[in-house]
């Protein structure tokens, strides 16, 4: 997903304003130079973590970290080689906070700077080298198989604009569904110990859906209508099957018809797009395992 190579970078720093005798097109590097051969001054641009993944059932990050390395030989003037080195770390971050590293989803961007003075040996000339770190960290939905999935039935439910056919929302988590009737208990002459009686079914269906531009749209099946009226000014009643996978490999399978009560929308810097689906059940659950 990175869109920044070292071979960009290094693009992005020549156009940079340095000042006299530092950095120019002719000594910046976009691969990291050998220490015999190095020039002073320079800068070479190297990535030192390729792009990596860390998946889980619910998201994919990246991350991809690059280091900047600007050299220059100590040449006994301090102050003035802090001065000038300072100026120099300057433009290099100046320029790389106008660039753009990865695509629009960036949850985390990271840039330190490290100073060290280095002496490797009399044949060696001693140099001062600032390093600048920079990580970033992006956020996609995942492309790990589901454990849980929300399938919208056609047939059963009442909505309008319905779509063609069955529609499956594939990146389902947090899922709490509870089933049950009401208890009503009665009391009655000669006794202190009531009677009981079933009332109204009551049940909810809540769950988290990591959201992908397929599962909005103008039909009635779409994460954007489900909070809204019908036409005639009634909820819609949406009939759904949930499956998830059980802990020896098997598959559980939940049928039932509920009303929609909300649609909680969470916009997240840190995080994908997840909508919160907050349901009332009208029908029984029917649980099947395969």
């Amino acid at each position: 997903m990175a869109v920044a190579t070292a071979s960009s970078i290094k693009t992005q720093l020549e156009a940079g304003v340095y000042p006299d005798d530092t950095l120019s097109a002719s000594n910046i590097f976009d691969y990291a130079q050998y220490d015999g051969r190095r020039k002073y001054p320079s800068c070479e641009i190297e990535t030192v973590q390729p792009e990596s993944t860390t998946e889980t059932k619910m998201k994919t990050e990246y991350s991809t970290t690059y280091e900047i390395r600007y050299f220059v030989r100590n040449l006994g003037v301090r102050t003035d080689e802090i001065a000038n080195q300072t100026l120099v770390e300057d433009v290099i971050m100046a320029q790389m906070e106008s660039m753009t590293l990865q695509d629009h989803k960036v949850v985390f961007e990271g840039k330190t700077w490290k100073r060290e003075q280095v002496n490797k040996a009399p044949s060696h000339p001693a140099y001062t080298v600032s390093v600048l770190r920079i990580t970033v960290r992006q956020i996609t939905t995942t492309t790990a198989t589901a454990d849980g999935t929300l399938k919208f039935i056609k047939v059963g439910s009442t909505v309008d604009s319905a779509p063609a056919g069955d529609y499956t929302y594939t990146n389902v988590f947090n899922v709490d569904l509870k089933s049950g009737y009401r208890d009503i208990d009665e009391g009655y002459v000669g006794s202190h110990i009531p009677k009981h009686f079933a009332g109204d079914l009551q049940g909810n269906f809540i769950c988290s859906i990591m959201v992908k531009a397929a599962d909005m749209g103008t039909t009635g099946d779409k994460l954007n209508k489900m909070p809204l009226l019908t036409t005639l000014g009634n909820k819609p009643e949406y009939k759904f099957e949930y499956t998830n996978k059980t802990s020896d490999d098997s598959t559980i399978t939940n049928a039932f018809t509920c009303e929609v009560d909300s649609v909680q929308m969470q916009y997240s810097t840190s995080d994908g797009v997840v909508f919160r689906l907050i349901a009332k059940l009208i029908t029984d659950v029917t649980v099947t395992i395969t």
